[in-house]
């Protein structure tokens, strides 16, 4: 069985939860613009770029069309809406450069639009620009004090620079303003699991796919808690396998599948397969840290089988 063998606990990464802000942000936009039914736009699948971790994945989503602000709120100019949804295709892509220069158009044309300064400031965020980042946190809630995922954006920072008391504070705002934050909910499950409450952690976690089944991501951070929190390799495997038929392509889902079945000992030719596709789906765009990690498990795995014959 999987769950046989404790497997180590691994400090959860941030990047993951980066990219969960970017789609709940693209859902917070409903409270300033509405779907149009006539085409959608697909947001790409998000790979991370110095890290073995996935981002989390997007799905189809409707162009938008400007509405209504509530009162007393400034109503971006269409010019403006279209550089805005231009910076999130960006940040789908992961050109958070570009995000960033696109952003700054935005906050140039519409200063007190808040949604604006929260673009610019997961593009700095996902640059690792934290303090940068910060600022447009700040500034988009300063703009909009009820904008859930400003809170939630903002907390995922603290939690880079680790402020978990910040982290904590923000996503329990962002959570009391949006009970459907996955961001808040993965970034609380993370601050109980700190804390060694993994009861409240996994009901965090829960609830994150629950609210979100559809997110490869929500199934991946459960999958991860259950391998190297709880040493629970079935439970884990399960997560794993319904992220990974979600987002069948994005490497790095294989990568910690594949080290599910390594530290569990088991199926090692399941998990050279999973390596070999890892490294397969990290050629365009290349990502060399999960080529590379694949590589040294890949070796592991050729070592533990010439000690065996």
């Amino acid at each position: 069985m999987l769950n046989r063998r404790p497997i180590y606990i691994l400090l959860i990464s941030l990047i993951a939860l980066l990219a969960i802000a970017c789609s709940a942000a693209n859902a917070d936009l409903a409270d300033a613009l509405e779907a149009s039914p006539a085409t959608e736009v697909i947001e790409s699948t998000l790979e991370p770029l110095a890290t073995d971790v996935p981002l989390a994945t997007a799905r189809a989503r409707a162009t938008v069309t400007p509405a209504p602000e509530p009162k007393g709120t400034e109503v971006p100019e269409s010019e403006s809406v279209n550089f805005y949804l231009q910076g999130y295709n960006s940040l789908g892509r992961g050109e958070y450069v570009d995000a960033e220069r696109t952003f700054t158009t935005v906050v140039e044309l519409e200063p007190g639009f808040a949604r604006g300064w929260d673009g610019r400031g997961q593009a700095f965020m996902l640059q690792g620009k934290y303090e940068e980042a910060m600022l447009d946190f700040d500034r988009a809630i300063e703009l909009k004090p009820n904008l859930s995922v400003a809170y939630a954006n903002r907390s995922l920072t603290r939690m880079a620079t680790d402020d978990i008391d910040g982290a904590e504070r923000d996503a329990r705002r962002a959570y009391e303003l949006d009970e459907e934050s996955v961001a808040a909910h993965l970034v609380l499950g993370r601050v109980e699991s700190n804390r060694g409450d993994h009861e409240t952690a996994l009901a965090w976690f829960d609830l994150a796919v629950v609210t979100d089944p559809d997110d490869a991501s929500t199934w991946w951070w459960r999958g991860r808690f259950y391998r190297d929190v709880l040493a629970a390799g079935n439970p884990a495997l399960e997560d794993f396998n319904k992220a990974i038929e979600l987002a069948p392509a994005q490497a790095a889902l294989y990568l910690d599948r594949a080290q599910l079945y390594i530290s569990a000992e088991v199926e090692p030719e399941l998990a050279r397969a999973d390596l070999e596709e890892a490294i397969s789906l990290s050629q365009d765009p290349k990502l060399p840290t999960i080529i590379a990690r694949a590589e040294v498990l890949i070796a592991e795995l050729d070592a533990n089988a010439a000690i065996v014959h």
